[in-house]
């Protein structure tokens, strides 16, 4: 038992190391003012490729080192843990470390804090007015000179309301002062992370889902060091999760749900899969009756929280904009391949009508289906998401990937270790990015098919490993 704590000291000792720099960055200079050159690990930005490399090596290596304790301390748990207690203050003593870490690898987090800014402190409307429009009349001050990129990019919000008014009031109390604002945000992230695996405990009497959440190396990563609001959509759809399984609470799933899809919309795809197996002991004619009514719920909430945002319906279409965006996904990599330009726009085109039809197969095979079961109608769900994110989706960021983990409990076995090891190799394919200094779309493109391909040699591998396995017991007996 002793010996397996050494992992637990291990991984503390690790999440220093990645801290470090951080903290010698805000003790010397006071502030993270100036902070978003990312892509820059350690304290002298990475201008040239060798530099650059040599950065990347170190922070992925010490990525995948904590990726392989973690993997190692959710095997041995039983021997490590005492209790769940033991277990969720072990992740808030690692996440508070992870918070502790600037966001190098993003600069996200300085256009929520910029554009929720220009929300609780000008009273503008972020689905109609940009940094940058606030640039342009003249207006500044500290946290808006410190948005990065974002301050010369005119974007409004791509969030859901419920995003928009958290942030506008976590940014209200930053005095104007970035620093105070990231760690404001980095704060809450921290407190809703401790929540998320709580739930997730709560939700499966497993103390290695807990671990398997709390302590993944992605959603520390890109929740608490890079501060993505995806950390919400996830908080919302366990706590509807929650009400759902453990409750059998139609109601309350519904309100949840519809504060996931307000936060992200992406929620909005697993919303029929819900209602489906809720009804599933009604005949078809009810079932679909009271899905459409259930339904209608939710859009109703989703467009009465977007109420004091409203002045037109671009309020309801911002959230499309990224979808004209290419960088990253795989669409991106046929765009440059494509000697043709006639037949990437084709591509582009029946995507997402072949996409709402292989949706709409789904949804209409679990409508018939007989004696539905919840893992059977979850699965279906994860095929769907995984489709969405690798192959519809036009921008591709590989903390997507943690929209999967809040149905990774139902899952079997293969697809869970599929699901696992795409949130450890995510960080992989950004060595380029330490190389070159910036997320340009050229040096993006190849990003989700490297993770595809990684993918894929995983489950090549791994079947090889199964029929080797299967030929030694054979020759056993």
């Amino acid at each position: 038992m002793k010996n397996n704590k050494i992992l637990l000291y291990l991984m503390i000792i690790i999440s220093i190391i990645l801290c470090i720099p951080s903290i010698i960055y805000l003790i010397v200079n006071g502030s993270v003012e100036g902070f978003n050159s990312y892509y820059s690990y350690t304290l002298t930005k990475a201008n040239s490729i060798p530099l650059g490399l040599l950065n990347g090596i170190i922070i992925i290596s010490l990525l995948l080192l904590f990726s392989i304790i973690y993997l190692m301390i959710i095997k041995k748990e039983k021997s490590i843990f005492k209790n769940k207690k033991s277990i969720i203050i072990f992740i808030a003593i690692i996440s508070f470390i992870f918070m502790i870490i600037l966001p190098y690898l993003s600069s996200d987090i300085y256009y929520y804090i910029g554009d929720s800014w220009l929300n609780s402190k000008y009273g503008e409307n972020p689905y109609y007015t940009t940094i940058n429009d606030l640039s342009e009349r003249g207006i500044t001050d500290e946290i808006l000179n410190n948005t990065g990129y974002w301050k010369w990019r005119s974007v409004t919000s791509t969030y859901g309301p419920v995003w928009n008014f958290i942030a506008s009031i976590l940014s209200s109390l930053s005095f104007g002062k970035i620093t105070i604002a990231l760690f404001i945000f980095k704060i809450s992230s921290l407190v809703i992370h401790i929540l998320n695996s709580y739930i997730f405990g709560k939700l499966t009497n497993s103390r290695k889902y807990i671990l398997l959440y709390g302590l993944n190396p992605l959603v520390l990563l890109e929740t608490l060091s890079n501060v993505h609001n995806d950390i919400y959509l996830i908080f919302f759809i366990l706590i509807a999760l929650y009400f759902f399984i453990r409750k059998k609470n139609i109601i309350l799933t519904i309100i949840f749900l519809a504060l996931s899809i307000a936060t992200k919309y992406s929620t909005v795809l697993i919303v029929p899969f819900i209602l489906i197996y809720y009804f599933r002991k009604y005949n078809i004619g009810k079932k679909l009756l009271y899905c459409i009514l259930s339904g209608i719920s939710i859009i109703t909430i989703v467009i009465l929280l977007y109420l004091p945002y409203y002045r037109d319906m671009s309020v309801f279409t911002n959230m499309l904009e990224i979808n004209h965006r290419y960088s990253q996904s795989i669409l991106a990599l046929l765009y440059c391949l494509s000697k043709c330009n006639h037949i990437f726009i084709f591509l582009t085109k029946i995507k997402l009508p072949i996409f709402a039809l292989f949706y709409i197969s789904i949804i209409l095979h679990l409508l018939v289906k007989k004696n539905l079961s919840w893992k059977y109608a979850i699965k279906k769900y994860n095929i769907v998401m995984l489709v969405f994110i690798f192959l519809i989706l036009t921008t591709f960021q590989k903390w997507y990937i943690l929209w999967l983990l809040p149905t990774i409990i139902w899952q079997n076995r293969n697809m869970r270790k599929i699901i696992i090891f795409l949130t450890i190799i995510a960080i992989i394919p950004s060595l380029i990015f330490f190389m070159i200094g910036n997320d340009n779309f050229y040096c993006g493109m190849f990003y989700s098919s490297i993770m595809i391909y990684l993918a894929i040699m995983y489950i090549i591998i791994v079947k090889i490993l199964n029929i080797n396995k299967k030929r030694r017991i054979k020759c056993q007996d």
